[in-house]
């Protein structure tokens, strides 16, 4: 029995010879001092084989924070997207803008559109944090972007029961950055999101077209901004351009013998007017009434509607070579002659 020799840690133990405990255990097992060391036990391989570790990749839970540009391409691989720019200085409504498109899906669907999903629901979720009764503030706020976040996009899955899934991508920066840009236009190069947008909104305030001090500068600076984008070859040729005016809830009809409503239709016109061009197209919301509760929540549906609406494709038109060398380039003659 010399196998249990070894066994045994107790040097008195004669269980070797005898084949008897010295502490009296009928069951060897049951014996503190019968067994190998745990120091000297083979547990085997401590490798997780192939196929535990690819499910457990599959299994992996994303941070559902906001899609840095890196991340965008796989997702865009496996499903179109929509992508939308929201250029405005800082405090002209961006974060609330998308806080309410959150808020609104939290409730049921909008515009025709369900929630389905979302890559991005914790940066939704700490947006809109401040706009609730929870964050017990006195009146519902959403913080702003700060310069220090960078760009980030927040993501939404869509169903429609008639047009499927649309997933959309929300091009989130700091107005700061869009004004040191506007006055800088080295800086235009850093802004990836304007190349990769299907849609640009440049948001207007109404509060500061209604400020006596600063509604003219602000009118100029607006303009200024895409002016600076044009002119810097930062948008592409099938990007649509859209002016959306934010804030509707602080532009009282009147005030201080100003009509302000005409004021803001006589604006949105002359910038019309001005980019032409460009087809620049405006529109009109409210995503956080908090001066006036009564003009509640406006344009959010149409808004919602008209980016994900599908735009018609446009194909090159072929046209011949003109004497071609090649016989594969005179195909077009040949087709004609038939």
């Amino acid at each position: 029995m010399p196998e249990i020799a070894s066994a045994c840690r107790n040097p008195e133990c004669e269980v070797a010879t005898t084949g008897k405990c010295a502490l009296n255990h009928e069951l060897l097992d049951s014996c503190e001092e019968y067994g190998e060391a745990e120091a000297d036990l083979d547990f085997g391989d401590d490798e997780v084989p192939d196929d535990r570790v690819e499910a457990a990749a599959l299994t992996r839970l994303r941070s559902s924070d906001l899609l840095r540009p890196e991340q965008l391409w796989p997702l865009q691989k496996m499903v179109p997207t929509k992508t939308v720019a929201l250029v405005g200085d800082f405090r002209a409504g961006k974060t609330t803008l998308i806080s309410a498109l959150y808020a609104s899906f939290r409730k049921g669907p909008l515009a025709g559109f369900r929630f389905r999903s979302s890559r991005t629901l914790t940066a939704f979720a700490q947006r809109h944090h401040d706009a609730l009764l929870l964050s017990k503030r006195n009146s519902p706020v959403t913080l702003r972007t700060s310069r220090q976040d960078g760009l980030g996009f927040f993501h939404l899955c869509l169903r429609n029961d008639a047009s499927g899934d649309h997933n959309l991508l929300i091009a989130d920066r700091s107005g700061e950055t869009y004004a040191d840009a506007r006055s800088d236009t080295s800086l235009i190069g850093d802004l990836i999101e304007l190349k990769l947008a299907d849609r640009v909104c440049f948001l207007l305030d109404s509060a500061r077209i209604a400020d006596v001090e600063q509604r003219h500068s602000y009118k100029r600076a607006f303009k200024q901004q895409i002016h600076a984008f044009l002119d810097n070859g930062a948008l592409s040729s099938s990007t649509v351009l859209e002016m959306v005016t934010t804030k509707l809830d602080k532009l009282t009809p009147q005030i201080e013998g100003r009509d302000l409503t005409k004021e803001l239709a006589d604006f949105e016109a002359a910038t019309l007017a001005e980019f032409s061009d460009v087809s620049l197209t405006a529109r009109r919301v409210c995503a956080l009434p908090r001066a006036n509760y009564g003009v509640g929540v406006v344009g959010l549906d149409k808004m919602l509607k008209s980016w994900l609406a599908p735009r018609a494709r446009e194909y090159p038109g072929l046209i011949a070579a003109r004497e071609p060398v090649r016989q594969l380039d005179r195909v077009f003659e040949y087709w004609s002659e038939v």
